[in-house]
């Protein structure tokens, strides 16, 4: 009875022993130093755990088998030992977690971008309180899109949304100047103020007044489009901290980078606060508006008899 209970074993404590012995097969193949010719041609060594000779394609085979041994059982049964799976047993990222880890990125990204704009503005706003007027902005003098003189004190009495660009710009310069255009409308149709849009180009190389007229005129009725010479155009962008640069090697074909900002001017030509990219139309409208309306119950004569007060869309 002795003879026979030790004979029989639990099936689990065979295979347990199998993975064992065949681990131990495979490090002990795998560990072997072997230094092979050409292909087809008899190895220098013989294996450690038997006496015959291999050829290279079967050493090749046996290892190749040995390998797959290293299934999902001999991976739990390693961990159970203590010992941790190798790179190669890790599953490869899907391609729905990939597009997760991707949106999560965008949203952060996003995110960091709303939360500097609105760090920006409020350091802009504290920089006012405590020294009384930020060192942005000041006098210019351009050429309007008839071809006629226009400076800063042509701003006088309204205000003025500023923003820089170039006609030739693929895509950023005709979204931001399309949400200014929305933004304007809504102000418009809620208070009855007419804020005063300003296109000022960073490329007068190419930016004549007759293309800046088509040009503005493509986003909305009252905008005004503005040029100039080279040095009156870095005046103005300097007096505005606004950043430009040719890109390309062309003289003719090129792109500009530029900053992406939009400078809210009073009805005294004085700097009020600036607004990014990632500021959408209906924000826009609900923060030119409370400015508006600042500046209102400072100034009684602004617009007298009219309630300015923040557009319902951009609540």
């Amino acid at each position: 009875a002795l003879l026979l209970q030790l004979s029989i074993r639990p099936t689990s404590t065979m295979r347990s022993q199998r993975l064992l012995h065949l681990s131990g097969l495979a490090r002990q193949l795998l560990s072997d130093e072997l230094s092979c010719g050409t292909r087809g041609t008899i190895c220098n060594t013989k294996s450690t755990f038997s006496n015959n000779i291999y050829f290279c394609p079967v050493l090749s085979q046996q290892r190749l088998a040995l390998l797959r041994l290293h299934t999902s059982r001999y991976v739990a049964a390693e961990s159970k030992a203590g010992s941790r799976p190798s790179a190669n047993d890790v599953a490869p990222v899907s391609m729905r977690t990939l597009i997760l880890m991707l949106m999560a990125g965008a949203g952060v990204t996003y995110a960091t971008r709303q939360y500097t704009d609105q760090k920006l503005q409020k350091v802009v706003s504290q920089s006012q309180q405590v020294v009384g007027k930020a060192a942005v902005g000041g006098p210019f003098d351009l050429i309007d899109q008839d071809g006629k003189r226009f400076t800063d004190k042509d701003l006088m009495g309204e205000f003025a949304l500023l923003y820089f660009g170039f006609t030739h710009c693929p895509d950023i310069c005709p979204d931001e100047l399309e949400k200014v255009s929305e933004a304007i409308n809504m102000i418009e149709k809620s208070t009855g103020v007419q804020l005063q849009p300003v296109f000022i180009s960073v490329d007068p190389e190419r930016d004549k007044p007759s293309l800046v007229k088509s040009y503005v005129r493509e986003f909305h009725p009252r905008m005004i489009g503005l040029t100039g010479d080279l040095e009156k155009v870095k005046t103005v962008s300097k007096s505005y901290r606004v950043y430009y640069s040719k890109t390309g090697e062309s003289d003719t074909d090129y792109l500009v980078d530029h900053s992406i900002i939009h400078y809210l001017i009073n009805p005294e030509g004085e700097f009020v606060t600036f607004f990014g990219k990632n500021t959408d139309a209906q924000q826009l409208a609900k923060q030119i508006t409370n400015h508006m309306a600042d500046w209102q119950k400072e100034h009684p004569d602004y617009h007298r008899g009219k309630v300015i007060a923040v557009p319902p869309a951009a609540k």
